[in-house]
């Protein structure tokens, strides 16, 4: 018969019954939270009996414990206990730790104290053979006696003096071993952990196999790539990644580890709409100040930020490749990694490497010299929606070399997806005012302004390149203000925008110059800023 049991009820204080060493066996992460599932061989003896699982999460969610068994009998009763007695384990963790910490500084002072006396015993032995008006009348044979007496004992204390500084230097090496421990212990996140008891009746003693499964709420993953470019004629090479972090208080050791795309913190409940009033507003209501709005401003970016926080946790990160089973669900995908894996409850963010992909991409180097003289290599990816991409922070590679960080935004419902791939130092280009091109005149009631710009493109690097320079003229906004534009060098203008495109063909060691030139009339009495 199998038996599946929800939880029914939560207590304060632990019960006593028979205790039940489990095992946590597969792990879910999801974007938000965990799900774990742990097993155990539990001997049920006749009659009503409590199996109390101890050692679990104090973080976990009492609403979502399942427990599944199979066997002739039944479950009565399933409880949530925090347990504050299992501290003890770690305080006499941290007595253990004291009571070897004093030994070591006992040995240490005992050691410390023998070099005392073998530093008094040289400084007397070499006080009394110090030739004085008492001892001149020494024989020679006497006197040879003496010096070899000090110098074969002096040379045995020099040994024990540096034999007991290398012991006692040891000695401090692994006291602060000790120190360091307890240090960590100290501070450690989280004194309590939690009993799962499970009240059960059976006619006759049996075996059986349970499993138990909980939601904590202190773990996540968040993902993050590696986003390579060999050169502009070969694929995008995309490693897709997962950084993992937990602090549930269990140790995930040989886990099945699963990553989910879903979030059980999110509201599953569809909303409703309500009736939409609208009436006319009173000339006395008060209207939305300015500071109500800058207070939603600041909400939102706030939360934004919180969000780049999370994703942005990485401390000494290690990649593992594994073998991942993707799974696509109604509504999350599972990645299911097929090696038993293990993540440590210390909070450090483990990097677990999920998928890799070769996909074919357009390249296209750009510029906006108005802005920045910086050439930036990206490349547009179609049909991406395919591969369940999540928004993530990206390392950028081209040509071998680490160009920097990224962000990759997949929430973008276009079919096209633009990756900036950084900035190339293989292209130089300048952007310089030409001054004696560059005038200001006064003619009658009107002032005209001419702004000539020079671009130069220069292509540094041994294969062709297209790129795309970006400028601008300006727009007019008011009737007495003209702009004629007077020399393009073939770009293509947007004349609602003012806007222009240059995209230019470079060959190796190719050089090419832009002329932008444009005039500007507007009334004398008028201020007008020109750049």
């Amino acid at each position: 018969m199998a038996v599946c049991f929800f939880i029914i009820a939560i207590a304060s204080k632990a019960d006593e019954g028979q205790k039940i060493n489990s095992k946590v066996e597969k792990v879910t992460v999801f974007l938000n939270g965990a799900q774990v599932t742990r097993t155990a061989m539990v001997n049920i003896a006749p009659g009503t009996s409590t199996l109390v699982f101890d050692n679990i999460s104090a973080g976990i969610d009492p609403q979502s414990i399942q427990v599944h068994a199979n066997g002739e009998f039944t479950i009565l009763a399933v409880k949530h206990e925090l347990d504050y007695l299992g501290d003890q384990g770690k305080q006499k963790r941290i007595e253990d730790l004291r009571t070897q910490q004093k030994n070591l500084t006992d040995q240490i002072t005992l050691k410390n104290n023998a070099l005392a006396i073998y530093g008094e015993e040289e400084s007397t032995l070499r006080k009394n053979l110090t030739l004085s008006p008492q001892n001149v009348n020494l024989d020679v044979i006497k006197l040879k006696q003496a010096l070899d007496f000090q110098t074969e004992r002096l040379t045995e204390l020099k040994k024990k003096e540096q034999a007991l500084t290398n012991e006692v230097a040891a000695l401090n090496e692994e006291l602060q071993k000790y120190t360091q421990q307890l240090y960590e212990i100290d501070n450690s996140r989280g004194t309590a952990s939690s009993t799962i008891q499970v009240t059960v009746a059976a006619k006759a003693g049996l075996q059986s196999f349970f499993s138990l499964s909980y939601l904590v709420h202190n773990a996540s993953w968040s993902p993050a790539y590696d986003i390579r470019a060999k050169n502009v004629n070969s694929p995008i090479k995309i490693a897709y990644k997962a950084n993992v972090v937990q602090q549930s208080g269990e140790e995930w050791k040989n886990v099945k580890l699963t990553l989910s795309t879903g979030n059980p913190s999110v509201n599953a409940i569809k909303p409703e709409l309500n009736p939409y009033y609208l009436n006319f507003v009173q000339a006395s209501a008060p209207a939305i100040s300015s500071s109500s709005l800058n207070e939603v401003a600041i909400y939102k970016s706030a939360d934004k930020n919180t969000d780049e926080a999370v994703q942005g946790r990485i401390r000494g990160v290690a990649t593992i490749p594994v073998s991942v089973s993707e799974v696509e669900n109604q509504t999350s995908v599972e990645f299911k990694i097929d090696d038993p894996y293990s993540i440590s409850a210390d909070g450090k963010q483990c990097m677990v490497e999920i998928q890799n992909f070769d996909i074919n991409a357009t390249y296209q180097y750009a510029v906006v010299p108005r802005i920045s003289t910086d050439v930036f290599l990206t490349a547009r990816v179609t049909d991406w929606n395919k591969y369940n991409f999540l928004p993530g922070q990206a390392n950028l590679y081209f040509e071998g070399t680490f160009l920097g960080k990224s962000y990759m935004n997949t929430n973008s419902a276009a079919d096209t997806l633009n990756l900036s791939l950084g900035v190339d130092r293989g292209i130089i280009v300048t952007r310089k005012s030409v001054k004696e091109l560059s005038e200001k005149q006064g003619i009658g009631s009107n002032k005209k302004e001419t702004r000539d710009w020079q671009i130069e493109v220069t292509n540094r690097k041994n294969q062709p390149v297209n790129l795309l320079v970006e400028d601008q003229v300006p727009v007019s906004q008011n009737s007495s203000i003209e702009i004629e534009t007077q020399e393009l060098s073939g770009g293509e203008l947007d004349k609602d925008t003012g806007k222009i495109k240059w995209n230019l063909s470079l060959k190796p060691a190719n050089n090419k110059k832009i002329e932008l030139k444009y005039l500007v009339k507007y009334p004398k009495n008028q201020f007008l800023v020109i750049r």
